[in-house]
């Protein structure tokens, strides 16, 4: 019922572009298409240890240049929000969030002030990061890694949360 109600909706703004020659349509059906992509996870969903209904997933493990970009998505699988959990405390970055490839162990890069390349900070310190997720709903977290040797063509990767992801393959 709903379906037919956006329908026809559709199709009253089609009609009335026509009459007025407003081009509305093609965006309000890419605006829609664009809305309900997301990125396919690499890995399968693990559970968060600590944090019943939350599961972490790889979406993205790709070459870019001299570095590997690592997407993480976090999703709330349950119906109360999840607000205010330490996520990342006082440079955790630099030893639990770690990939793993050809037996060496590679950390976060920083910047020239010793700023993690990775997603910002909540607190003014920068170090720490609170993360909301809603319930049903999905946070990603992003950070960069020195690019294993070229030859390497899967890692596996570390959090404190769940257990290792592994054979993740890596993309160009």
């Amino acid at each position: 019922m709903v379906n037919r109600y956006i329908t026809v909706g559709l199709k009253t703004v089609a009609i009335v572009s026509l009459l007025f020659g407003i081009a509305a349509l093609p965006s309000i059906a890419c605006h829609q298409a664009r809305a309900q992509t997301t990125p396919t996870a690499l890995t399968e969903p693990q559970d968060v240890n600590g944090h019943p209904g939350l599961v972490m997933e790889l979406t993205q493990c790709k070459l870019d240049g001299n570095m590997l970009s690592i997407r993480l998505r976090i999703r709330n699988t349950s119906t109360t929000d999840v607000k205010g959990w330490a996520f990342v405390e006082n440079r955790v970055y630099i030893d639990q969030f770690y990939v793993l490839a050809a037996n060496k162990k590679y950390l976060v890069l920083r910047d020239t002030d010793k700023v993690p390349l990775a997603t910002p900070g909540t607190h003014d310190s920068g170090w720490a990061l609170d993360v909301e997720v809603p319930a049903n709903g999905t946070y990603t977290w992003y950070a960069k890694y020195p690019a294993p040797p070229p030859d390497v063509k899967k890692i596996s990767f570390y959090t404190p949360y769940t257990l290792p992801f592994e054979d993740v393959p890596i993309s160009q």
